[in-house]
């Protein structure tokens, strides 16, 4: 069986409505299924937030030693731990680039954001020929009215808990036709891990292969690890980084270079969307995002088995 036979197979048995993009850097092999769909990103937009970081910091406009201060306006709710901590904590950039990447921390990736204006990362994104990836603001701006002003210290189960006394009203439910924060392809996005990985079309940005090794071992401390690396040995470096957001859409993302040692890298990007289904309990929705994520997962061992023993 091909690898697009068997990415075919996946895609027809599992429960999300999906685009993925596989791409060997060496061989130069690209398949996918509707990998140039756009599709929201969800927190897989962090990589190019990342990549503008680099270019920002070649340019000599920022350091990753120099310290910024957290604020409380500053925090943002959803996955992370800065929105939990006391205002006035210093920060290095270089740290906040790892709370963005590894933990998915939104207030950390919101003050990168901010500081290097969605605008220009856009901006950077078409330089390097990606026509399709944009990040639109920051994830605070988007969540305002989804959230119903919630504060961003709430424990998940006082979000929940706040939001069904506070239900936002059903127009704010933005993610119906696009994503609010920011879109993508698959197909671009292994474009740009691809880039990461070798440096074609980096250099013109400045982004030396030391800034990449610094964007590859960033990704590799990834904590998030139940979708592409889920059925493969821990010893297989998968350097990704995964997006969720979840309401009347589900979006489960995962995005990443898979290390096959002597037989080559291959980036993976696998971007879903599905509505959840009417009437869900929370226990039915939870297993809903479990399905999803065991398909994403089969995605990646699919990809791994198929160049081990190809």
């Amino acid at each position: 069986m091909t690898l697009s036979q068997r990415l075919q197979e996946i895609v027809s048995h599992g429960p999300a409505e999906l685009s993925v993009t596989v791409r060997h850097i060496e061989r130069k092999e690209h398949v996918a299924v509707l990998g140039d769909r756009v599709m929201p990103t969800a927190s897989v937009f962090k990589i190019p937030v990342m990549v503008e970081l680099c270019r920002r910091v070649a340019t000599g406009e920022i350091s990753l030693d120099e310290r910024w201060t957290l604020m409380e306006e500053a925090k943002t709710a959803g996955s992370g731990v800065l929105a939990r901590l006391q205002p006035g904590l210093m920060l290095t950039v270089r740290d906040l680039l790892t709370l963005m990447i590894v933990i998915s921390d939104n207030t950390a990736t919101d003050m990168l954001v901010r500081r290097l204006e969605p605008a220009r990362i856009t901006a950077t994104m078409r330089t390097l020929g990606l026509t399709a990836t944009t990040v639109l603001r920051t994830i605070g701006e988007s969540f305002a009215t989804r959230l119903s002003g919630a504060p961003p210290t709430l424990a998940p189960y006082e979000l929940a808990r706040f939001l069904r006394e506070n239900p936002p009203p059903p127009e704010s439910d933005e993610y119906l036709e696009s994503d609010a924060i920011a879109s993508s392809t698959t197909d671009e996005m292994t474009e740009l891990l691809s880039a990461i990985h070798t440096g074609i079309r980096m250099d013109a940005l400045g982004i030396d292969a030391s800034a990449r090794a610094i964007m590859r071992r960033t990704l590799l401390e990834q904590q998030l690890n139940e979708r592409l690396p889920r059925f493969l040995a821990p010893p297989i470096p998968v350097a990704h980084k995964t997006g969720s957001l979840m309401g009347t859409f589900q979006v489960r993302n995962d995005a990443g270079l898979i290390d096959m040692g002597e037989r080559g890298t291959v980036a993976v990007a696998v971007f879903t969307r599905t509505q959840t289904p009417l009437g869900a309990t929370p226990e039915d929705t939870a297993r809903f995002q479990v399905a999803i994520d065991f398909e994403i997962a089969e995605i990646g061992r699919a990809v791994y088995e198929h160049y081990q023993t190809n």
